[in-house]
């Protein structure tokens, strides 16, 4: 498009995140300046007020179930069609060349008018053009808004009764504000951390060797992922709860799989040496992920043989028949599965027998008080897991 070869898209990301979502889904800024400019309910002024500070940024939880917008056959019918006369005006507008093509994807929380500023290329057009979406929007909502806020005071029973709802109103609000806003920043900040992480710096793997105690012999090896920063510091695994809260720990186990694969192709196995990747519930729950695997080992061509997958057992909650499916089918292919950190959570017994497990790992908390002959009995008992259950027995936690 620079170069003049071809015209920039009209329709992406940045297009509906601009135009289209300003003060959320529905563009309800314009519902809240519309409650703002006409409203007479003090109820209904009040939770605008308390939202402002949220749908500046782009977050319309509080109107959209305060007011409420979701399950309300009156305004749910503006919801929808300001964005579609909004989508209209803005394609027109961008397709005549009234206004610059949308070049940059802004961040989902900027305000409006800075969006449509930064979104078209810097330039004052785009934020003309938000200004008539925005207007238009309060047409639109005004006329379903003002039978909604009539039917709505006709129902109500007293002025104490009125009084008494103005004020738990606004203290669910306003009480509800801090939180809601605080937990929407934490998520963007983690989002930011993810992102630099991904960018800038470099995922690596280490490797913790399983050994047998009458000899010297490595069994197998577990991966460990480790993050090393532009500065060359080496991190722990703390950005795996980021990844979690950002709903893209697939994501990144399926990252650990093409790091793993790649190293093991470097590396001087011995015959029946396994290396062991850590996968989620999330993971081993998916449908698809045993079709990756297959595909992954092919790609690096390297015998399933060599692989071993390790699952958290407390995380091991929903989905029991696609979980033991995929165990299945992966064990049939010569993976070995084991379940990782067995007796740190309460779902251990359970999931041993529900699944059919190829090693067992005893997690390293058993051994914080093995010297008391209360817990050292327990341990020793089980230890004797791998005999009931024929899984191989990992003690985890016994360096010293």
């Amino acid at each position: 498009m620079a170069s003049g070869e071809a015209s920039l898209n009209v329709l992406g990301q940045g297009f509906y995140d601009a135009f289209l979502s300003m003060g959320g889904s529905g563009n309800t800024i314009s519902l809240l300046l519309c409650i703002l400019l006409f409203s007479k309910d003090r109820r209904h002024i009040t939770l605008a007020l308390s939202a402002l500070p949220l749908v500046i940024f782009n977050i319309n939880e509080l109107l959209l179930f305060g007011l409420p917008i979701i399950f309300n056959p009156t305004l749910i019918m503006p919801f929808v069609l300001v964005p579609l006369v909004s989508f209209m005006v803005v394609y027109g507008a961008i397709t005549f060349g009234l206004v610059n093509p949308v070049s940059t994807i802004v961040d989902w929380m900027t305000p409006p008018f800075i969006s449509g500023y930064i979104a078209t290329q810097h330039s004052l057009s785009g934020v003309v053009l938000q200004v008539v979406v925005v207007i238009i929007g309060i047409v639109i909502y005004r006329p379903f808004y003002l039978h909604y806020a009539g039917r709505s005071q006709s129902n109500n029973m007293t002025i104490s009764r009125q009084h008494e709802l103005d004020r738990s109103t606004l203290k669910s609000f306003l009480g509800d504000v801090n939180q809601v806003m605080s937990s929407y920043i934490n998520k963007h900040d983690i989002s930011r951390r993810v992102s630099r992480m991904l960018s800038r710096g470099e995922f690596i793997m280490h490797y913790q060797p399983q050994v047998h105690l009458n000899n010297d012999h490595c069994l197998s090896f577990e991966s460990l992922i480790r993050y090393k920063d532009p500065k060359g510091k080496l991190w722990p695994p703390v950005f795996i709860q980021d990844f979690q809260q950002l709903g893209a720990i697939k994501q990144l186990d399926k990252m650990v799989i093409d790091l793993v694969l790649i190293d093991i192709q470097k590396m001087p196995l011995e015959k029946n040496c396994k290396v062991a990747i850590n996968v989620s519930a999330e993971t081993i729950s998916d449908k698809h992920i045993v079709a990756y695997i297959v595909e992954r080992l092919s790609y690096y061509d390297i015998s399933p043989q060599v692989l071993e997958i390790e699952i958290t057992e407390e995380a091991i909650i929903d989905n029991d028949k696609q979980v033991s499916e995929n165990i299945a089918v992966l064990q049939a292919l010569g993976i070995t599965i084991a379940i990782d950190d067995f007796g740190s959570g309460y779902a251990s017994f359970p999931h041993l027998l529900k699944f059919n497990f190829d090693k067992v790992k005893l997690d390293r908390s058993l051994l914080f008080n093995i010297e008391n002959e209360r817990e050292k009995s327990l341990y020793q008992l089980l230890a004797k897991i791998s005999e009931v259950t024929g899984c191989v027995l990992v003690a985890e936690g016994v360096e010293n």
